[in-house]
């Protein structure tokens, strides 16, 4: 089957946006929304749909403030942490030692000799 082409799509979307972003037209959109929530079954599927959900707004407030504490965001390394790694490092002969991987390989392969 052919596609239809439909004419002036683009010019008819912004037509609407334009309606929808001006005065008289937000005041339009406004009341029937404010209408639309008034009706018994909109009031229902509302109600529904807290009801369902209310359990989980404790969690939905919670995960608010860890993203806003920055929990679980990106890892900052601790000073103390990097200075008594060092120290450790320097103690077991892994810094200052610019042989430290020629050594290695060569005791690796000696092992794998015997």
């Amino acid at each position: 089957m052919k596609e239809i082409e439909l004419k002036y799509g683009e010019a008819r979307k912004r037509a609407r946006l334009n309606w929808a972003r001006s005065e008289h037209g937000k005041t339009l959109s406004k009341n029937y929304m404010k209408e639309y929530r008034g009706r018994p079954h909109v009031k229902a599927k509302y109600h529904d749909y807290y009801i369902k959900n209310k359990a989980h707004w404790g969690e939905i407030t919670k995960a608010k403030e860890r993203k806003a504490k920055n929990w679980g965001g990106i890892r900052q390394e601790n000073e103390d942490i990097i200075r008594l790694h060092e120290e450790w490092a320097r103690a077991n002969g892994y810094r200052d030692n610019d042989l430290l991987n020629a050594t290695n390989t060569e005791r690796i392969t000696k092992d794998a000799k015997k």
